[in-house]
């Protein structure tokens, strides 16, 4: 997206990018002429020109009523109806002077064009490399009585090094005073500056109408103001941040997002744990990644809600893809063949549970080989203080927990392609619970054959940017065996580290068993089936095609005694940028339990289309089909619907329908209408009016 910050940078750059390298060499002949005789004038010792005068010098032209030319300090001065050209650009001004060797200047009432912007200026000056504005304005293609605009009370630009500093920054309609914005400043190279405006109508908000600024503070952080006000709730104030700096070996990069109300709503309800909502009401939203000599990185989250439907009520559309909080902080170093982790999680919000990590300390050896032979080890060790809460805050069951593995296997490679991996692994847990201590180990026993072949086949296509294909298949049967070695108040351990149902292929080494207080001996055979379908780039090769098949032969609990033989399938089909197909399913084939079946397929041409549709089915809940399909009519006109199919209830949860209307390159009309139902809160129809500006 473009910003306004950019037109203006790239308006003083462009304008005065000859005037920067000197206009004209000095050898460079001036011709000077009008409709009157031209004379010399023994008082002001300068040429005279008046009656349709103009100046050539070189490829600059400069007309005016009257010019006046200093021979010796090769300066003009021009009055009336004043028109510099040079190419391409021209401007209009008043009166201007001008050197016609160092190219500074100085103009007033000036306008110009950059096409589609136009700048208007009371006065414009440029000395040494710096260009100063006082009282400009800023319009998209023309000025017009209703069009909205920029007013500037200074601007200031320095060419050399590339900053812009603007104060007295101004929002109109037409002649209208709408909003005042801070000063802001910063290098014309980064886009730090947007602006737009928003208003609609909301059912459980009421018409609410937006403003709000983004500005630089400084190459690397930029700061974000937004006010909405809501005719039902009040006013929403949305402060924010956010920070990129990318180097050679370091990345750095983040946001922070809030927002304040106090609620004035009539009826505000109750939150998730039945307690009822409270007029101040707020969130914070932040996250940060820090990468440093690609060894050490951090990375952070905090999402805090001041209730557990804020976030829902006035940020609808994010909540939706983010309906659960998470705050962590996690720093890691890593080497070639370790990693050294430490990792925090607690819970920021009592109305969401959560197992906190206070902290959790974990080092990993990867596989490597042991000494100089071909037998490859590897271990890790994990410290956890693990804390369960519920949604009150309240403390449910907390453990300390010692966990050491190590696991060593030696590939072996046999006739026909075909390697042999056996495995031996050893784990101990050790915990710290509340009265006596507990504490187990366990072994494994692993075997793995696998198979694996390729074919190349000679296939350039320019469209698909395909080079060579390369077919890879492998197959493979796995055995693991997991056995308890020994165990001392095993019964005692609290389950706090357990994960939920995995809806991808389940982990079957003892290593990967990473939320392991509810660890069990198992048995396992597994069959697997891999392809491959790869091409030529010329960074390496691209991945045009996958598909992975797993079966359990054989899965087997011992405490309690269960069996399962779960099927998992995952493909994968991208030949191009603008086509994808991604499908998982994953089901239990003992019991015919559906576990998981999903698959999206995205087509988009580029420019006038694009097709995306979904379905999903997890464990016991209902199939769903979502056809998302936008069009592109024209240049000003784009339209967008969204419906969602339930195939088990025959109904339609949801569904939405909307166009955009740009009427000039700063408004743009969107008008949507939408519908719900099956949710908690919005199980209605909803019609919206809403405008962008300076949204291009």
């Amino acid at each position: 997206m473009k910003t306004f910050f950019f037109v203006i940078s790239f308006i003083l750059s462009f304008t005065f990018l000859h005037a920067q390298e000197g206009i004209l060499p000095s050898s460079s002949k001036v011709i000077l002429e009008s409709d009157n005789d031209v004379y010399f004038d023994e008082k002001l010792l300068k040429l005279v020109a008046s009656g349709n005068a103009r100046l050539e010098n070189g490829s600059l032209l400069l007309t005016a009523d009257r010019i006046e030319f200093d021979q010796n300090r090769s300066l003009a001065s021009a009055n009336g109806k004043v028109i510099l050209t040079d190419g391409d650009f021209r401007i209009l001004a008043k009166d201007l002077e001008i050197s016609l060797q160092t190219g500074d200047f100085n103009a007033s009432e000036i306008k110009t064009m950059l096409y589609p912007v136009a700048l208007k200026a009371k006065k414009i000056e440029r000395e040494n490399f710096i260009i100063h504005g006082i009282d400009s304005s800023l319009y998209f293609l023309e000025e017009e009585p209703n069009e909205p605009n920029l007013n500037f009370q200074n601007i200031k630009f320095n060419q050399k090094e590339n900053t812009l500093e603007a104060s007295g920054v101004v929002v109109k309609v037409g002649n209208q005073w709408v909003g005042r914005l801070p000063s802001f400043s910063g290098k014309t190279n980064h886009s730090p500056w947007k602006y737009k405006v928003r208003a609609g109508n909301q059912n459980n908000l009421g018409w609410f109408l937006g403003i709000g600024g983004k500005w630089q503070l400084n190459p690397t952080v930029d700061f974000d103001m937004g006010t909405t006000a809501y005719s039902k709730r009040g006013w929403l104030f949305s402060p924010g941040f956010s920070w990129s700096n990318k180097a050679e070996e370091n990345i750095l990069f983040g946001n922070l997002d809030s927002g304040w109300i106090n609620d004035q709503g009539k009826n505000l309800g109750t939150d998730q744990n039945g307690q009822a909502l409270q007029n101040s009401r707020s969130y914070i939203r932040a996250y940060n990644y820090a990468e440093y000599q690609e060894n050490l990185r951090f990375a952070g989250q905090f999402e805090y809600d001041r209730d557990s439907e804020v976030y829902r009520d006035f940020q609808r559309d994010l909540f939706y893809q983010n309906q659960w909080n998470d705050s962590y902080g996690e720093i890691s170093y890593q080497q070639k063949n370790w990693t050294l982790s430490t990792m925090a999680r607690w819970q920021a919000n009592e109305h969401h549970s959560v197992v906190e990590q206070l902290p959790t300390i974990r080092f990993d050896l990867h596989p490597t080989p042991w000494l100089d032979s071909h037998l490859y080890h590897s271990f890790a060790f994990e410290f956890s203080s693990l804390r369960s809460k519920n949604n009150f805050g309240n403390l449910i069951e907390e453990s300390k927990k010692f966990d050491f593995g190590y696991e060593v296997t030696r590939p072996i490679s046999l006739p026909l392609g075909i390697t042999y991996s056996p495995q031996l692994a050893y784990r101990s847990q050790d915990y710290s619970i509340s009265g006596p201590d507990a504490k187990r180990s366990w072994a494994e026993i692993g075997n793995e054959l696998r198979y694996t072949l390729f074919a190349d086949y000679d296939w350039d296509n320019s469209v698909w940017q395909i080079d060579q294909i390369r077919h890879v298949m492998g197959f493979s049967i796995t055995h693991r065996k997991i056995n308890r070695l020994s165990e001392k108040r095993e019964n005692l351990i609290p389950a706090i580290d357990d994960p939920f149902l995995d809806m991808n292929l389940r982990s079957i080494d003892l290593m990967d068993q990473i939320q392991a207080d509810n660890l069990k001996p198992y048995e396992v055979l597994r069959l697997g089936w891999e392809h491959e379908v790869i091409t030529k780039q010329e960074n390496g090769t691209k991945s045009l095609a996958s598909l992975s098949l797993y079966q359990d032969l054989y899965y087997k609990e011992k405490e309690p005694s269960t069996e399962s033989r779960e099927f998992f399938s995952d493909l994968t089909i991208n030949p191009a940028h603008w086509i994808s197909v991604r499908g998982q399913s994953k089901f239990d084939v003992k019991d015919g339990r559906n576990i998981r079946n999903s698959i999206s397929t995205l087509i988009n041409d580029g420019i006038v289309n694009q097709f995306e549709i979904g379905y999903f089915k997890y464990l016991s809940s209902s199939d769903q089909w979502r056809l998302n399909a936008s069009h592109r009519i024209d240049d000003s006109k784009f339209l967008a619907g969204t419906i969602a199919y339930n195939s088990d209830t025959k109904q339609i949860p949801f569904w939405q329908s909307s166009i955009e209307y740009k009427t000039s390159p700063f408004w743009t009309w969107i008008f949507s209408i939408s519908g719900r139902s099956g949710t908690n809160k919005e199980n209605d129809t909803e019609v919206a009016l809403s405008t962008r500006i300076f949204a291009f």
